[in-house]
């Protein structure tokens, strides 16, 4: 991941939990800002979308921050785990 980037798109689980996709994206205007959790996809499988302003920086350091205040975890763990595009 770089410093900034457009999007991104990963996974995460949660401790006894199955594996979810977060997709982070700048709103270019067309999407409100915010992280919007419990999201479904048409494969069943759940996640959140974190859209931001499009002056943010999208890095691993900022989803991370944004993903532990959203889901109220500070103690991550990275792990290789499923690709989220096939996940969906």
């Amino acid at each position: 991941m770089s410093e900034d980037m457009p999007s991104a798109e990963g996974c995460y689980r949660l401790e006894g939990g199955d594996w979810q996709v977060v997709i982070a994206f700048k709103t270019k205007g067309i999407h409100p800002v915010g992280v919007r959790n419990g999201l479904r996809w048409d494969s069943g499988v759940t996640g959140m979308n974190i859209v931001l302003w499009d002056d943010a920086t999208i890095n691993k350091s900022s989803l991370m921050r944004i993903m532990s205040e959203a889901l109220g975890i500070d103690d991550w763990r990275e792990v290789s785990g499923p690709d989220s595009m096939n996940l969906r």
